[in-house]
């Protein structure tokens, strides 16, 4: 049929048509399949349309009230309020302090209210104390995703979001002493424990995992769980000034130690005259001290005790 015919005939099918039904054409060949449109589905074409034109266009319609509405985003209800929240009750579940998880909120912010990044209208309050949830107890993502009231896959991308935040400004917190820190971080240590010259105290702990199938025994401790061995330097206020978490739990800490950035630090800190102290995991060096085996003297038991 012509187009200049086939668009007649749908005026003329659809002259008398409510002005509030949605149009859309649904060509098909009358004579071919023998049936009738339903008229709660399609405009009464005219007689003399059906007659003059077999082959018409039908026309579907809608009311304007079904049209189909604009989804508004989600609104997202905290389960945990930190403003009531007794301070022993967040230092036990967050293992930070009020003042602290809302000065790491601040700094974090940024990051996690990008347009990019923004996950569904989750506060970013509520994404780092879910995270500082699951690293402090260790418990499973699913756990942790109910009791901030999120589905586990929305935790799992938070979780994502959140550490990549940390890491970015990790460097500005985890600071090993430098030469103009020295004299203050030795003026604690001994303070402590009365050993002159210590600017760092060196251990391992072991992070629990659970560990690819493929290298199972690497990550097995000598407790028999899997594990990462990390490397942590703290000082006598208890703050941390490097971390090694790059072996798995197998890995003796003498090991992580010899292939960590430490003895080149160390080495650079000679001049100073400073050491660092560990347990008896670790070997004596010209820049590290540890206990003294099979002490023999008062003296020499007096510097296992303050060590």
């Amino acid at each position: 049929m012509p187009a200049a015919v086939r668009t007649a005939a749908v005026r003329s099918a659809t002259a008398g048509a409510p002005s509030h039904w949605l149009v859309k054409p649904i060509g098909f060949d009358v004579n071919q399949c023998g049936l009738a449109p339903r008229s709660s589905t399609a405009t009464v074409c005219h007689a003399s349309a059906l007659t003059s034109h077999p082959t018409v266009t039908l026309l579907r319609h809608r009311p304007l009230g079904l049209a189909r509405r604009r989804m508004n985003p989600p609104v997202y209800r905290p389960l945990v309020d930190l403003s009531t929240m007794e301070e022993r009750h967040i230092i036990l579940r967050y293992r930070l302090d009020r003042a602290t998880i809302h000065e790491l909120c601040a700094q974090l912010e940024p990051a996690l209210m990008s347009p990019i990044r923004q996950p569904t209208g989750i506060p970013p309050l509520v994404q780092v104390l879910s995270v500082l949830h699951f690293l402090a107890s260790g418990s499973f993502p699913t756990t942790v995703a109910m009791s901030s009231g999120m589905s586990q896959p929305m935790f799992s991308k938070i979780l994502s979001r959140v550490l990549s935040a940390l890491t970015k400004y990790m460097r500005s917190y985890i600071i090993f002493p430098e030469e103009g820190d020295l004299a203050t971080v030795k003026g604690d240590f001994y303070a402590l424990g009365h050993i002159p010259n210590i600017i760092g105290a060196i251990d391992g702990t072991h992070v629990a995992l659970v560990p690819p199938k493929d290298d199972e025994q690497v990550y097995r401790n000598r407790k028999s769980y899997h594990s990462m061995n990390v490397q942590v330097v703290c000082l006598a206020d208890q703050y941390i000034s490097h971390v090694n978490a790059k072996f798995p739990g197998s890995v003796h800490d003498a090991y992580v130690m010899r292939n960590s950035s430490i003895p080149y630090v160390m080495e650079q800190l000679q001049r100073h005259r400073v050491w660092l102290i560990g347990d008896s995991g670790y070997p004596n060096l010209p820049w590290l001290l540890t206990p003294v085996r099979n002490p023999r003297t008062r003296a020499e038991e007096r510097y296992n005790e303050a060590s």
